[in-house]
């Protein structure tokens, strides 16, 4: 990273949001709040910074928590620059989506919880595990 963009990072952020968005993105950036969605997570962006690196989200969640399946269809499309239409959202907080492919409810990634999904096999298992037994001498 350059010195002028480091010294940019520090003057434009107060304290307390320098040292959020190093906990949380381990990168020193600084733009402008562009919205926030219905799970809290804030959408910036810095048009001085190179392309693809330029639009960015702060996670509302907890550093081990955060999840990329926590970003809604219309920001993860205004992320990858794909519009650059900001979503608006209704009273509730959620993005309009009038497209029938698109999922209305997000579904969080259970991995590494009890809600994982666990494989069921119908089938008989091809090996027997081995359970020692004791023989009287």
């Amino acid at each position: 990273m350059s010195l002028v963009r480091y010294m940019n990072f520090f003057f434009k952020n107060s304290l307390k949001q320098n040292f959020l968005v190093i906990r949380k993105l381990d990168d020193q950036k600084y733009g402008a709040l562009m919205g926030t969605d219905s799970f809290g997570n804030k959408y910036y962006e810095n048009t001085e910074e190179r392309y693809g690196r330029h639009r960015w989200v702060l996670p509302a969640a907890s550093v081990p928590k955060s999840d990329a399946t926590q970003i809604p269809p219309g920001w993860n499309q205004w992320l990858h620059c794909v519009s650059d239409d900001i979503p608006v959202s209704d009273e509730l907080g959620r993005v309009a989506v009038n497209h029938s492919w698109a999922i209305q409810d997000i579904i969080q990634n259970k991995t590494g919880t009890r809600g994982a999904y666990k494989v069921y096999s119908t089938t008989k298992p091809r090996i027997e595990p081995w359970s020692p037994s004791v023989t009287q001498r």
